[in-house]
């Protein structure tokens, strides 16, 4: 006689059914609201917009907010389908059934793949009714390519979750263990990185450029972060290998799982006592970064004692969570491998971090370098995408001898972030492109400002014309590029403007390099669909000046000169320029004035002065400079260098 709690047996589902109901019915709600009904709002006035166009992956950069509800809701569907484990009582009557555990885990995971399939479909039905009547720029094979990844998604955190429940007994306890497979990756390199950054100088100043394997190992990260980049098929079929071997290993666990083990917290003692170890690293490394910002200057001794009050704080924050009741069973196993684990880890950490942070390459092994004493505005994404190849790099290789020498300047001269002297410091990034193909990037801020690596850094830049930083000399025509954007917005233009540009950057190779590159750098801006990029050009390209000349607007308006309060002029010889600007950036207005004797122009040398800059009357191929102040400028007892009010064309 077939037994009525048989393979696909009706009292199972209707079990299962009944423990994620309501729960499912929430998820479809949230689901039709977080995507049918918001894209629907987003896009109902579309008609009035003049010029509106539709976002290609509009679906896609909507659904983030359902994705990220959908990943919740799976999380939860798992606690809840295997919450009987949890229960003496419910785990024995449930193993009492005449039927295999694996039967009875194939009904809880039948029931969880239709609780997350369902919705989904049904909101796709509605999606499909929108697109008839609404929105019928969204193309069916962008609704399917949706609903294929939203179901991917859910069901790899789902069998993920299923896995965390065969490790642990307790609700809460599973929810733990969901948490930290998903982010304990991600979570302890971010603690290591600020460790690192907080102790050593000379790190990338990216957290991004060097987590990539971490991330991708993230699973709710890189899902939401694809619906913006594109979907990356060997990613998801690595997740979803993943997926199904967490699958195969959740039957496993769940065949040979005893029920005796039920009243404890871990199935696996050995697991427990890891993960102990490993929060106990990582809150050391929180509460002893966090110490170190505040009290490395005055004392390295508190901030150890932060490090190890982190330790400890967490080891019996852990135990505390890491079990059904108030008690904390403290383990001298646990803790000793806890200490071996700290111990192993600092063992690594010091010279891994200490060799990293002092290794510089092989001239020989550098394709290009880019130098800066500033702070980093692109991203490595970002020069990939809108930037020729060499941007911001140079490939000389006097150049990149000279960037290998200042690098190595560095290393010598750095010291401990926070520790310092009480002498002002300057930032030096340094990025390579190595002949391999790889990025190697260092920044370091502990540096003083005095320090001869930044004179070094200055005549590296100022050899001639810096044509690798030049925002439109290096800018693609990008097929989801809108307009260009001059002047902060004052002056638009298309993208032929580009080649215009391009077309008349040779002249500014013959300039004196430190007038090109000190004065008449003007903001430009390109306007994407999906993106914004700015950066720096030359005023001196006569492609600028015609497009100017173009506008209804005059140069004077461009450079605010027109709202100068003070204006100066000074004619330093070409052998005193590099002094000239060196002390620009260092000597106030009145102390420069004094030394280099500017000139002070009267209100009628201003207008003069004003109508030959709109004639475009600039000569960068001269020693003639024109000092003006920022708009409502007004002179102060403050010693600020002349560079933070003042700034400087060249002229005739």
């Amino acid at each position: 006689m077939k037994s009525q709690t048989s393979l696909l047996n009706k009292g199972l589902f209707s079990h299962f059914s009944g423990t994620i109901f309501w729960l499912t019915v929430v998820f479809m709600a949230m689901n039709i609201i977080a995507l049918p009904l918001s894209l629907w709002i987003v896009t109902y006035d579309r008609d009035l917009i003049p010029g509106y166009t539709m976002p290609d992956n509009l679906l896609f950069q909507m659904s983030a907010g359902q994705i990220i509800i959908g990943m919740i809701f799976a999380v939860f569907l798992a606690m809840f389908l295997l919450n009987y484990l949890n229960d003496e009582a419910s785990s024995d009557f449930m193993h009492s059934l005449p039927i295999k555990r694996t039967a009875v885990l194939t009904h809880a995971l039948m029931t969880g793949f239709a609780a997350i399939t369902i919705p989904l479909l049904i909101t796709a039905v509605i999606l499909l009714l929108e697109r008839i009547v609404f929105i019928p720029e969204i193309a069916l094979m962008e609704i399917g390519k949706w609903l294929l990844y939203s179901i991917f998604v859910n069901c790899v955190i789902f069998l993920i979750s299923v896995f965390a429940g065969f490790l642990v007994n307790g609700i809460f306890l599973h929810l733990q263990m969901i948490l930290l497979a998903l982010f304990l990756p991600l979570a302890l390199w971010g603690l290591i990185y600020g460790a690192a950054a907080v102790l050593f100088d000379g790190i990338s100043q990216s957290f991004i450029e060097h987590s990539e394997p971490v991330l991708n190992a993230t699973f709710p990260y890189i899902a939401v972060t694809q619906l913006y980049s594109g979907l990356d098929v060997t990613l998801n079929l690595v997740w979803a290998i993943i997926a199904a071997v967490l699958l195969l290993l959740s039957f496993v666990l769940y065949r040979y799982r005893k029920n005796e083990y039920v009243t404890d917290s871990f199935n696996y003692q050995w697991l427990k006592s890891a993960l102990v170890a490993v929060l106990s690293t990582g809150g050391m490394l929180a509460m002893g970064t966090a110490v170190s910002l505040l009290f490395i200057p005055l004392s390295v001794t508190i901030s150890i004692v932060g490090f190890i009050i982190g330790a400890i704080v967490t080891y019996i924050i852990a135990e505390m969570l890491f079990q059904k009741n108030a008690k904390i069973d403290m383990n001298w196993k646990t803790f000793l491998l806890t200490l071996i684990v700290i111990g192993v880890f600092w063992a690594i950490f010091i010279p891994a971090w200490s060799n990293y942070t002092s290794s510089v390459p092989e001239a020989s092994k550098v394709d290009s370098v880019y130098v800066s004493s500033d702070y980093e505005y692109y991203t490595n994404i970002s020069i990939e995408e809108y930037f020729e190849d060499g941007f911001l790099y140079d490939n000389h290789p006097r150049t990149i001898q000279n960037a290998v020498n200042i690098h190595e300047a560095a290393v010598q001269e750095k010291s401990v972030p926070g520790n310092y002297s009480g002498e002002e410091t300057a930032i030096l990034n340094i990025k390579y492109k190595m002949t391999d193909g790889t990025v190697m990037s260092r920044s370091f801020s502990t540096l003083k400002a005095d320090a001869p690596l930044f004179a070094d850094v200055n005549n590296l830049k100022n050899s001639q014309y810096d044509i690798n930083s030049d925002f439109l000399a290096n800018l693609k025509q990008h097929p989801d590029m809108i307009d260009l954007i001059l002047f902060s917005g004052m002056v638009n233009a298309d993208k032929s403007f580009i080649d215009d540009y391009k077309e008349n950057t040779d002249a500014l190779m013959s300039y004196n390099p430190y007038i090109v590159n000190q004065t008449g750098q003007v903001e430009m801006s390109a306007n994407y669909k999906n993106n914004y990029e700015s950066g720096f050009s030359s005023i001196y390209n006569s492609a600028v000046l015609d497009r100017i000349h173009a506008s209804d607007i005059s140069v004077s308006d461009t450079l605010f000169l027109d709202q100068s309060s003070a204006m100066y002029v000074a004619e330093p010889e070409q052998a005193d320029m590099a002094d000239f600007f060196t002390d620009y950036h260092s000597l106030n207005i009145e102390e420069l004035t004094e030394k280099y004797n500017l000139k002070a122009l009267s209100e009628a040398e201003k207008e003069e002065t004003l109508t030959a800059v709109n004639n475009g009357e600039l000569a960068p191929e001269g020693n003639k400079l024109l000092l003006f102040s920022y708009p409502n400028y007004t002179a102060t007892s403050e010693d600020y260098a002349a560079d933070i009010d003042f700034s400087i064309i060249a002229i005739q």
